[in-house]
């Protein structure tokens, strides 16, 4: 984010999370384009909307499927984004409906990086607890 952005307002975040709520219940009712159908299930695990209300960015996540499956789901729903624009429009009143684009959630593949990376060898090799040496106990009871 650039240094001289402004904080995230209430109703940006109040908006977002409505327009979260609508494409979740477009992807859980299964109101989505005919190519989308069978699809695994999606979830929308944010939204952020710019200040102005013109854009917004859905963060999906797919777990059933491979991260970079999922990115290749984000473009293709970009590629409908107009239907669920539409939709969003319908169910939410806003001077203007934004623009929706979509993006892969990365928390899950950043949460398997992380739990590779404490499952190494070197990690598990420093969370071994040493015992105290024995003469270093004797000496601290004199």
């Amino acid at each position: 984010m650039r240094s001289n952005s402004k904080p995230v307002t209430q109703r940006q975040l109040r908006v977002a999370e409505q327009i979260r709520h609508i494409l979740a219940d477009c992807f859980q009712r299964g109101n989505v384009p005919k190519d989308f159908l069978d699809c695994p299930p999606v979830s929308v695990m944010e939204v952020k909307i710019s200040p102005d209300f013109s854009y917004c960015k859905a963060y999906i996540s797919v777990l059933s499927i491979e991260p970079a499956t999922t990115v290749d789901l984000a473009k293709a729903l970009n590629k409908q984004a107009g239907f669920f624009r539409k939709i969003v429009g319908t169910k939410i009143r806003l001077r203007l409906t934004p623009e929706i684009r979509f993006f892969a959630d990365g928390a899950q593949a950043e949460a398997d990086r992380i739990d590779a990376l404490l499952a190494s060898e070197k990690v598990q090799r420093d969370l071994i607890v040493s015992e105290p040496e024995p003469e270093a106990e004797e000496n601290a009871d004199d």
